[in-house]
């Protein structure tokens, strides 16, 4: 088994429960529009949000961005960390682990949850949003991070639960664990996370631990 000394995690879906707060603020700008989507159909979106309002028909997307990134502001500095995430990260850390968040959101989505947690003496880099031009899969946000750790790929894993996390770790070329637990079969389908070839899958965080 490889033994990773550079753990590369996502934030939403992956260490932070925060899933069920973007599907409710997309829910709400939806049925505004006289759209009654399933919970699945909303997931699927997520990563790829403007071609699907274009699919589905709004062309105010500029304006339901808005509406549904007020409505996610408003509720995510209430988000809890899944179950057992902050002692794998307490116990990563002890074991010497370097580890880079690597989040296609915004800093300040994501710093009321960071600070709440004390998450910043764990974590030795943080990529978000505005730190890179490109945003995964491509391989930018990944590189950027693992040069701010000094870490090399054969050493490195990406740690996350969708595609756009796979996608980046296969086109960086370097290994990645699935988080998918059950919960998460309402946003994604397992078969197509697959096709991304994840080296390890875990429904649980605490197996994390037995796979780094």
């Amino acid at each position: 088994m490889s033994t990773y000394d550079y753990i590369l995690l996502d934030w939403d879906g992956n260490l932070a429960k925060t899933l069920d707060i973007w599907l409710e603020s997309c829910r709400q700008p939806f049925e505004k529009r006289g759209l009654k989507l399933t919970d699945r159909q909303i997931g699927a979106s997520f990563g790829g949000l403007k071609t699907h309002l274009e699919q589905w028909g709004i062309y105010d997307v500029d304006e339901f961005i808005d509406e549904m990134d007020r409505a996610s502001i408003a509720m995510m500095p209430s988000a809890e960390l899944y179950p057992d995430a902050l002692e794998v990260l307490e116990e990563l850390y002890k074991r010497g682990k370097k580890l880079a968040l690597v989040t296609t959101s915004f800093h300040d989505t994501v710093k009321s949850v960071f600070d709440r947690y004390g998450l910043d003496e764990l974590f030795d880099a943080v990529v978000t949003h505005h730190d890179t031009e490109n945003h995964k899969p491509h391989i930018e946000p990944l590189d950027h991070a693992l040069r701010l750790l000094g870490g090399t790929k054969d050493r490195a894993v990406m740690i996350g639960d969708s595609d756009k996390d796979l996608g980046a770790a296969q086109n960086y070329k370097i290994d990645s664990i699935l988080f998918y637990p059950s919960e998460h079969k309402k946003f994604y389908d397992l078969d197509e996370l697959k096709k991304h070839r994840p080296t390890h899958i875990v429904d649980d965080f605490r197996k994390i631990l037995d796979t780094v």
